[in-house]
């Protein structure tokens, strides 16, 4: 598995409803006093699949974004665009 710094920042839902995106970063100043991992080591990514039918929340093993990982060293992601992408509201998640 992936280790998690911080904590849920933002949030999208897909148009259909089965899958949540979520970020961790807030705000850089507030993440270095809050969750200084999170600004040494990069925030992440990742994809919370929604059971439409049954219930239930789980998260996608398959989907994890690690901008620590980044060519020119740790990013902190806070909102992401999908342009005529996939969330319920067209332009951050």
């Amino acid at each position: 598995g992936n280790r998690l710094r911080g904590g849920p920042q933002m949030i999208q839902l897909s148009l259909d409803g089965k899958r949540l995106y979520v970020t961790n970063s807030l705000f850089s100043a507030w993440d270095k006093q809050f969750y200084p991992e999170v600004t040494e080591k990069g925030s992440h990514m990742l994809q919370i699949d929604v059971d439409t039918e049954s219930g239930g929340l789980s998260v996608n093993p398959d989907f994890f974004v690690d901008f620590g990982s980044e060519p020119d060293g740790p990013s902190l992601a806070h909102e992401m665009r999908y342009p005529g992408g996939d969330c319920t509201s067209d332009i951050w998640i």
